[in-house]
């Protein structure tokens, strides 16, 4: 019976050794693996508030450049003559470009007042009435095999911000009356011909409709100071009465007057609903679901550079073959476009505190690779021609697939650095020809 006993122990001890072994052995091999850096947590609160920063301050800077336009365009009505006219045409393309870095933003979902969808004032409402494109020119103003189109030739429509607010878009989307683009074209004309003699106050060749009395006295007075325009046009205003020429000069600078002041009515609206401090939009991205708002944020600037730039301007550019969806044509600006486009995007990732901060966070390399992806689709840009219209669709094809190649380069690495923060995004596209 000792016998056994012994031999039990014996074998109890022999077991609990091989265990004993066994564990040390198992501590070794998780001592030799290497260790899993636990991941950073997205800063959402910090992130939001450094893009409201950089979305107010943008907006404010293309609402400043449009005061400015407006200033221009009151200084044209008062002395039409060709630098007055370039002066103004020169304020158009820098507050348009201003807008554009942000344009992009109604892409980020937001929740809207019930007032704002009862009075036709939520973000997509002023979106469409700052920035309606592309647009049917005849609808606004004469061309030259049709001296008597559009609304300023129409003197069955009394010139007032409500009418031109009632046509817009009336039968179609292309039919746009208020908004930078009829005022670009207002001030460019078709194939960028504006004359300062279309501004030129005289009195129009048929009886009209009698504007609103308050446009009426402050066209009388610009009228009277307008005398004092440069010697040359206003002997032609006087030795050449218009018979086939253009027509409707005074009913042109009101529209022109009215569209003016409107823009910067809805640019104040969308700056003030951006102020950090105490604007209703700002005001969600203060709220407790950060996560979601950033991953809405990201997707946005995702979407724009799929949306926006690869089928609005490079798909457009490249299959159209006479181009009819230009954004900016009258000024031959799409090139700028492109290139504010990009750049407002560019600014929304590196903004202090911003979403290649916390990228870096993650994957050093990967926000490198992001920056240097936009350096190179930059260059690409700035090579871009400004005369599309007069390419061929071949050459227009062309000079796009570099740029467009690095643009789906760099949307992959977007969808990497998305991953890197734990946002989920839609699927990525793919490119279309």
């Amino acid at each position: 019976m000792k016998s056994i006993t012994r031999l039990t122990a014996r074998t109890i001890l022999f077991g609990n050794l091989i265990v004993l072994a066994a564990c040390d052995q198992f501590k070794d091999q998780r001592q030799d693996q290497p260790k899993v850096q636990a991941k950073a947590e997205v800063n959402s609160e910090q992130l939001l508030s450094a893009m409201n920063l950089y979305v107010y301050t943008q907006l404010s800077d293309a609402l400043n450049k449009a005061q400015t336009l407006d200033s221009e365009i009151t200084s044209l009505l008062h002395h039409p003559n060709p630098v007055s006219l370039e002066q103004s045409q020169n304020a158009w393309q820098q507050a348009y470009e201003g807008y554009v870095k942000v344009s992009f933003l109604h892409r980020v979902p937001r929740f809207e007042k019930p007032q704002y969808y009862e009075n036709n004032r939520t973000y997509d409402d002023i979106r469409q009435r700052i920035d309606s494109w592309p647009i049917e020119p005849g609808y606004i103003d004469y061309l030259p095999q049709y001296p008597l189109s559009g609304i300023v030739n129409d003197l069955t429509l009394k010139i007032s911000l409500d009418n031109l607010v009632d046509q817009h878009g009336f039968s179609d989307p292309r039919y746009a009356s208020i908004g930078f683009h009829p005022l670009e074209f207002l001030l460019f004309a078709e194939n960028s011909e504006r004359s300062a003699k279309d501004f030129i106050p005289q009195e129009n060749s048929m009886e009209v409709v009698a504007t609103e009395p308050e446009i009426q006295a402050e066209t009388q007075a610009i009228n009277s100071d307008a005398e004092h325009v440069d010697s040359d046009i206003k002997d032609i205003r006087h030795a050449q009465p218009v018979i086939n020429g253009p027509q409707n000069h005074n009913r042109r600078r009101d529209y022109l007057r009215i569209l003016s002041a409107d823009l910067v009515k809805q640019l104040q609206a969308l700056t003030d609903r951006w102020d950090p401090a105490n604007g209703y939009y700002a005001k969600q991205w203060r709220q407790p679901d950060h996560a979601a708002n950033v991953a809405s944020l990201y997707q946005g600037l995702v979407d724009a550079l799929q949306t926006d730039l690869l089928e609005q301007h490079f798909q457009v550019l490249a299959t159209q073959k006479p181009l009819y969806d230009l954004r900016s044509p009258f000024a031959q600006q799409d090139t700028a476009n492109m290139q504010a486009l990009l750049t407002g995007i560019e600014n929304i990732l590196l903004a202090e505190n911003g979403f290649i901060k916390e990228i870096r966070l993650q994957d050093a390399e990967l926000a490198d690779k992001i920056k240097a992806q936009f350096e190179r689709l930059k260059y690409d840009m700035k090579q871009l021609p400004n005369n599309w219209e007069t390419l061929e669709q071949v050459q227009r094809h062309q000079v796009l697939i570099e740029p467009k190649d690095k643009t789906l380069q760099l949307l992959t690495l977007m969808y990497q650095g998305a991953e890197s923060l734990g946002i989920r995004l839609k699927a990525l596209p793919v490119s279309t020809d």
